[in-house]
């Protein structure tokens, strides 16, 4: 496993963070796939990476842009991801991806689940917790919001079988395996006794 400095140094707010120019003062680095979507998707990307220049992450992480999403769909690419993308998501181990566009009607598959599938991504984990100074409907009720929710992210209704049974109706069988619940349940568990 590669080691990651554990020091974060600042860097001036205007420094802008440059992708795919890995840091030259650092012998080693995180890589991170960053994938910027579609959509709203390259906009916030770039205000969260400017954040992490901001932070000093780039003293110690290199990103490497890919090219996934509608783009790639247009392109005829059916899976929404170039093979370079995949090669590099592979050896880096980390995507950091910006919202998705998923292909209208055609039978298209959501490049969302093809990654998650792909890459074994099985749990989804939501935290959600009341923070100092930001209103919301919850603490204006004096509700304080500290929980977590892990989510199955590939089998179920993600597993895409489905089929028309005549003009006006749609059939979707919801698949779930006793390996897939028990890989699920076990990360919830044990992410339950670390918090």
């Amino acid at each position: 496993a590669r080691r990651v400095a554990n020091s974060f140094s600042t860097v001036p707010a205007h420094t802008p963070l440059v992708l795919n120019q890995p840091p030259t003062h650092m012998s080693q680095t995180l890589q991170i796939a960053v994938a910027k979507g579609d959509g709203i998707g390259p906009e916030i990307m770039d205000a969260t990476l400017d954040l992490f220049a901001a932070a000093g992450v780039s003293n110690f992480v290199h990103f490497r842009e890919v090219e996934m999403g509608a783009s790639v769909f247009a392109k005829g690419n059916s899976r929404g991801m170039s093979d370079d993308a995949v090669r590099v998501v592979e050896d880096s181990g980390i995507l950091f991806k910006g919202p998705m566009e998923t292909p209208k009607g055609g039978g298209g598959k959501s490049i969302n689940v093809t990654a998650r599938k792909m890459w074994n991504a099985f749990a989804n984990f939501r935290t959600f917790k009341t923070l100092p100074g930001v209103e919301t409907v919850y603490s204006k009720a004096g509700i304080y919001l500290d929980f977590s929710v892990v989510r199955e992210n590939i089998e179920d209704t993600y597993g895409g079988v489905e089929h028309r049974l005549s003009n006006d109706m749609i059939q979707c069988k919801r698949l779930i395996s006793a390996p897939g619940c028990d890989e699920v349940h076990r990360f919830a568990f044990q992410t339950a006794r670390k918090l």
